[in-house]
């Protein structure tokens, strides 16, 4: 018996070993978290949404939306830094979150050229100067200028060393004047404030800025790209307001945790890639003030570093530090 019973221990040995390790379950087996760092309403969120929903087919797997606002976009970006490195938390990255916050900030313990592995490049948004739609407020980029220029104005943004704060900051230096940076946790209610005539103005996306634009609630004095935007075609350019070379765009990529595998940040690429080149897809980043910025892996994080420069050398120049 005790033969016959080793026989069969030794036959389920060499069973299992024929049998080989058991194989990894395909990525992805889970929900993916895609992390924005700021709350809802920004521009990052409402990419982040429609990217969310327009990758899960491409990716077979659902994609859940998690804002963790905070320190000006720390909070959320120092989670994806330290999470797991399997594909399953991202963040979409913006100018703030990757560059100017661990710059600004010693809080941020992260750096994106350690911490960080790039995905894919996903889009641009150039932003638009607003005030209130009253007609107290400045008319124009000019109005806006002689009000900052005569004192005791005040600007407001997203939050504290958010790229929306340096782009009022970086205007209100271009007029020659001072002016007080008043921070939200948020565009919604920082805009709010502009709109409600607290504030002076602010340099906002456009894609947050947009729909109050729309409803009346804002007036938007000029925008920072290049060129106008088919969005506002009414309203000019920093550039034709009368001040060269002024132009500012956020960006967007989606990003994930140093470390994290070739074969996944493929499979991440290839689906963020299907999701943005839609039809569809196009018209809705069109219609919120975005414009496709569609770099692979390689190509969004060389990107990043010439970003990087740019905005080393200007805080470095400004001297300005959120201690």
């Amino acid at each position: 018996m005790k033969t016959r019973l080793l026989h069969r221990l030794w036959a389920c040995v060499l069973t299992a070993a024929a049998a080989g390790p058991v194989a990894a379950a395909p990525y992805p087996d889970q929900p993916v978290h895609l992390i924005v760092a700021f709350a809802p309403g920004t521009g990052s969120d409402a990419l982040s949404r429609l990217l969310a929903h327009s990758m899960e087919g491409p990716l077979g797997q659902s994609i859940i939306v998690e804002n963790r606002p905070g320190g000006g976009g720390i909070l959320g970006t120092d989670y994806v830094a330290r999470a797991n490195p399997d594909g399953y938390t991202l963040t979409t990255g913006t100018t703030s979150t990757l560059l100017t916050n661990p710059l600004l900030n010693s809080n941020a313990r992260y750096k994106v050229e350690k911490d960080f592995r790039a995905i894919r490049g996903l889009a641009r948004s150039a932003f638009v100067i607003v005030t209130a739609n009253t007609p107290q407020a400045p008319q124009t980029l000019q109005a806006l200028a002689a009000r900052l220029k005569a004192g005791n104005a005040t600007y407001a943004s997203s939050g504290m060393g958010t790229i929306v704060h340096l782009t009022g900051e970086r205007f209100v230096r271009t007029v020659g004047a001072h002016a007080t940076h008043v921070p939200y946790k948020g565009s919604a209610q920082s805009l709010s404030d502009v709109a409600a005539g607290v504030t002076l103005f602010s340099a906002e996306t456009t894609a947050a800025a947009l729909p109050l634009i729309r409803g009346g609630k804002l007036r938007a004095l000029a925008v920072t790209s290049e060129t106008r935007t088919p969005e506002l075609p009414d309203v000019p350019t920093v550039i034709e307001g009368g001040y060269p070379g002024f132009t500012s765009y956020s960006w967007f990529a989606l990003m994930a945790p140093a470390g994290t595998p070739d074969s996944v940040v493929a499979k991440l690429d290839a689906s963020a890639q299907a999701a943005l080149g839609t039809p569809k897809m196009l018209q809705q980043l069109k219609t919120l003030g975005f414009e496709p910025m569609p770099l692979g892996p390689d190509q969004t994080a060389a990107f990043i570093s010439k970003e990087s420069v740019f905005w080393t050398d200007f805080l470095q120049k400004t001297g300005i530090r959120l201690e």
